[in-house]
């Protein structure tokens, strides 16, 4: 994947996070609309909110209480003092959560002699909810030494008592809240400061999400987006423990689950699943292990260096073969561009000259990959440079004749029936223009492109070099094209054509002729870097076959 494809893959990744997140506040808008929607409550339904608001107090305390239980028992092992801070402000909280249900069941029993703060509650259980998300998201870190659980036991149960205290002595009338009209400025600017809080931690959490994929960061943004629904819950609220008191309370319990089930994920699950995973994996590799490593060592290691040995040489060869620059002239000026899908390849080109005025230009494609399609390269260029010396240049001008003398030697040779080479060969002279050639079964078109970028798919019949000698003896035939300066060729491989993306499309031809047309103005050096660039990116260099491109360009006169 490329760069631009990666930006898109985590935007597209940003994008659904975040929306859902969108849907979930809305959803919670709704829930909201429609508790202001009722009816002013009775007394009757302010009591039945009071049975309701305890009941979801003592879960709120459970949980909390269960938050630092997991916490507690899972420090040793993890080493991440933000599970141990936060696991005893979650203590504490769930500590004073206990003092609110015990004030609210004294006040049940004795009426106003017990002094009851709701709303200082709250506020007081928004300190310590807000806090422990915070500590948690912001500071992990592991460390090797041990922290005794003693003193934070200690400084816990000391804030709870304090928090206790507060609630019961400090005048929360008038302050904060007042009854029948609301929350005060102060308790307006005290929820503000919890709520931007809260936002930018749902931010950091996205942030985090979007990086590691980890599903935890979501839960949590989830759960730090309740408690904001919290805060604006109670912006609303007119009296003690009406509906959007307990609404906000119901919203401070969903955050608690989540939070609940990140530590149950982190300290319980993850590791469990993990240890399990590993575990049945090794047990697999040692049941296996035993049986088969003896066994294939000495094996493995006497083929590989066979096998290594036997391709570098091979490759060797073959690239000798391959020519290191091409010739050119004030006329002509040959490019050429190959990629091997294997170390070895099955494709070969080359360009020489014949005479002062005539270059030789083939391209082919043999059966197969590795070894035996070298060699079989490798005979192509032997009989190829065995006619150039025995003929001289006259052996060589001629297409049709090289590739019936290949073809008569292939099948002289001792050579396996399901192998074969398709190519052509062509001659240009660089007096009269004229490219003859012919091919030998090469499955491409020639390519044509003229001045004006329009292109011209050349005649390309012929039969494939094969084990057919006994059965068939082929006429080649010539071809000949009349190129003018400024025309340019191109010859290639069905590797190019036919490479394929992730998708499994097609490299095609029209993209091919669409790429000529984009580059062909700047030389062949730039149109066959252009086109091998091209389709690496289309394939990802995920080649499942060779590539080779042979281009040349007729030259003006000046």
């Amino acid at each position: 994947m490329n760069l631009t494809d990666f930006k898109k893959s985590q935007s597209a990744f940003k994008g659904l996070l975040v929306a859902q997140l969108i849907i979930t506040a809305l959803l919670f808008l709704g829930l909201n609309y429609l508790v202001g929607s009722r009816e002013p409550l009775s007394e009757t339904s302010l009591k039945v909110n009071t049975s309701i608001y305890i009941i979801v107090i003592f879960f709120s305390s459970l949980l909390s209480w269960s938050i630092f239980v997991l916490a507690y028992y899972a420090y040793p092992q993890v080493r991440d003092k933000s599970y141990l801070v936060t696991g005893f402000i979650f203590f504490t909280a769930g500590l004073l959560d206990g003092a609110v249900l015990v004030n609210m069941f004294m006040f049940t029993l004795f009426g106003d002699s017990v002094k009851s703060q709701p709303i200082l509650s709250w506020y007081i259980s928004q300190i310590f909810a807000v806090s422990g998300f915070a500590f948690f998201i912001l500071f992990h870190r592991k460390s090797d030494m041990a922290v005794r659980r003693l003193y934070p036991s200690i400084a816990g149960i000391l804030a709870a008592v304090l928090g206790a205290v507060v609630s019961a002595v400090f005048p929360v009338e008038g302050v904060l809240f007042i009854q029948d009209k609301g929350l005060t400025l102060t308790g307006l600017l005290v929820l503000l400061f919890f709520s931007i809080i809260c936002a930018l931690l749902m931010i950091l959490l996205i942030g985090k999400f979007i990086r590691t994929k980890d599903v935890v960061y979501k839960i949590l943004s989830f759960a730090v987006l309740i408690m904001i629904f919290s805060h604006i819950t109670m912006l609303s609220i007119q009296k003690t423990h009406d509906n959007y008191h307990l609404l906000s309370r119901i919203y401070q319990l969903l955050a608690y689950v989540l939070l609940f089930n990140v530590f149950y994920v982190q300290t319980v699950k993850r590791p469990y699943q993990q240890l399990s995973s590993a575990q049945d994996q090794l047990n697999g590799y040692l049941a296996e292990l035993d049986v088969l490593v003896d066994k294939r060592t000495t094996e493995l290691r006497s083929i590989n260096e066979k096998l290594v040995a036997d391709q570098e040489i091979a490759r060797s060869m073959q690239m000798s073969m391959l020519p290191s620059t091409l010739p050119h002239n004030e006329y002509v000026r040959f490019s050429s561009g190959y990629v091997p899908a294997d170390n070895l390849s099955g494709d070969f080109y080359n360009v020489f000259p014949i005479d002062d005025v005539q270059f030789g230009i083939c391209i082919g494609d043999v059966s197969g990959h590795g070894v035996s399609a070298a060699m079989l390269s490798i005979f192509t260029f032997q009989k190829m440079q065995t006619l150039m010396e025995e003929t001289g240049g006259d052996g060589m001008a001629i297409p049709s004749m090289v590739l019936k003398h290949i073809y008569e030697s292939f099948n002289s040779g001792n050579f396996s029936e399901d192998m074969y080479i398709v190519m052509l060969y062509g001659v240009f002279n660089t007096q009269t223009g004229i490219f003859s050639y012919a091919s030998g079964g090469l499955n491409t078109t020639p390519l044509r492109i003229r001045p004006d970028g329009s292109i011209q798919e050349l005649d390309n019949g012929g039969y494939a070099i094969c084990k057919l000698g006994d059965l068939l003896k082929p006429k080649f035939v010539n071809h000949q094209v009349l190129l003018f300066p400024g025309d340019k060729l191109l010859l290639y491989t069905d590797g190019l054509v036919d490479a394929r993306n992730a998708s499994d499309e097609p490299y095609s031809i029209q993209r091919l002729k669409d790429m000529m047309r984009h580059h062909y103005k700047w030389g062949v050096e730039h149109l066959t870097d252009a086109l091998i660039k091209d389709v690496r990116n289309y394939t990802e260099n995920k080649l499942k076959d060779d590539i080779t491109v042979v281009a040349f360009d007729v030259l003006p006169p000046f």
